[in-house]
């Protein structure tokens, strides 16, 4: 300690000395009492991508998957950024109407590199992230851009947002092909390995492997709904990669176990209208929720173990009408978006039947669980309908 203020003398030793051993007191070396180890705070993700990251009314998007394997492994994630839902007209809410999780995201749907260079600065000073997830590059390819440009464009968003602080780490996507664009996939191709390249041995940039990864290759007829975006499978898939990038990171303590086959399950109800024996099927509040191309209607009637489905409706055509005889239905509506469609909702008829028959006639909006079905009594002129619609409530 002596030598440690050689050539310091008189008062300004003394001060010296005495911050010296109230630092070693703070560290506990002359006997303080430990400190109890205090729980790890929250790491701060922010998603920075397209519309492959953000999503459409109706996904559960990978941000959720990813999410959802965290909080299994018990690291805490805190999702951050400027939105949280879709695009105005993109839909409203996320796949089942009572999902909940940390949604906060930067992504924009139809974005390219070059309009995140511009917003990048703002968004690190407002968020702070400990890590960012670049998701990016699709939208370029498919202007026409080549893959050098965007691996430049690239490099130059990563160089911004690790320059924000010395503690900010980056995990980059691998930029996805599309099928049937030669010139797109091409590009795609050759900015990914230029991306590879740049950051293979860079300690602060992991590369996510959601394209280049042999153990379950991407397929574009598996995995998205139109050769580009994810499908409800295919959003496990690339959070699958980007969880494993974490986990080969040290951000995640476990490998992560997300992928999985699934069928899109967005339930969507109809409105449904009876009037003389005529039943109307109107489906546009539903579309204003949930991202899809086209529906189509399945009845049943009490008793029955059939279901009759109509032709497929453009969603534009917003309702439908059919002539049905006195007696009880079930109701369904089935979503289509692209080669995604949606599976019927998991309710029993009789279940759903049992609560909603009684809601019906006495308290039209008073339910207690979800249903996914819509049951319709066609009745006598004489008898009186306590309310024209009838529309299954979100869930609790």
């Amino acid at each position: 300690m002596v030598a440690a203020f050689v050539g310091v003398h008189g008062e300004e030793a003394a001060v010296l000395l005495r911050a010296f051993l109230a630092s070693v007191l703070a560290l506990g070396v002359l006997g303080a009492a430990p400190t109890v180890a205090q729980p790890a705070a929250p790491l701060r993700v922010m998603v920075v991508g397209d519309s492959i990251s953000q999503g459409f009314g109706g996904d559960a998007t990978w941000r959720y998957w990813f999410w959802r394997e965290a909080s299994r492994q018990g690291r805490a994630i805190d999702l951050v950024g400027p939105r949280r839902g879709f695009r105005v007209g993109y839909g409203t809410r996320y796949e089942s109407p009572g999902l909940r999780f940390d949604a906060d995201h930067a992504a924009w749907g139809g974005s390219t590199v070059n309009f995140h260079l511009g917003v990048i600065d703002g968004l690190m000073d407002d968020y702070s992230p400990d890590v960012v997830v670049v998701q990016l590059g699709v939208n370029d390819a498919l202007r026409g851009v080549s893959g050098r440009t965007i691996a430049g464009e690239v490099q130059a968003l990563v160089r911004k947002i690790l320059s924000a602080s010395f503690r900010t780490r980056v995990v980059l996507a691998e930029v996805p092909l599309h099928p049937t664009r030669a010139d797109t996939a091409e590009a795609a191709a050759d900015a990914n390995g230029w991306l590879v390249a740049l950051y293979r041995w860079n300690p602060r940039v992991t590369v996510a492997r959601n394209v280049s990864d042999e153990r379950v290759p991407w397929r574009a007829a598996n995995f998205t709904f139109d050769g580009l975006h994810p499908n409800a499978t295919g959003q496990t898939l690339i959070a699958q990669r980007f969880a494993e990038a974490f986990h080969g990171a040290g951000y995640l303590p476990d490998s992560p176990a997300i992928y999985r086959s699934r069928t899109w399950n967005p339930r969507v109800v109809p409105r449904v209208r009876q009037s003389r024996g005529v039943v109307t099927f109107d489906w546009s509040k539903a579309a204003t929720e949930v991202r899809m191309a086209s529906v189509r209607v399945s009845i049943r009637r009490a008793g029955s173990t059939t279901w009759r489905s109509t032709p497929w409706f453009r969603v534009k055509q917003h309702r439908a009408t059919r002539r049905l005889a006195k007696g009880t239905y079930a109701v369904r509506l089935v979503p289509r978006r692209g080669t995604m469609v949606a599976r019927p909702g998991p309710l029993s008829w009789s279940a759903c039947a049992e609560r909603q028959s009684k809601s019906i006639e006495l308290k039209p909006r008073s339910f207690e669980s979800w249903c996914s079905e819509v049951i319709v009594r066609i009745v006598p002129l004489r008898e009186r309908m306590t309310s024209d619609w009838v529309t299954a409530p979100p869930p609790r």
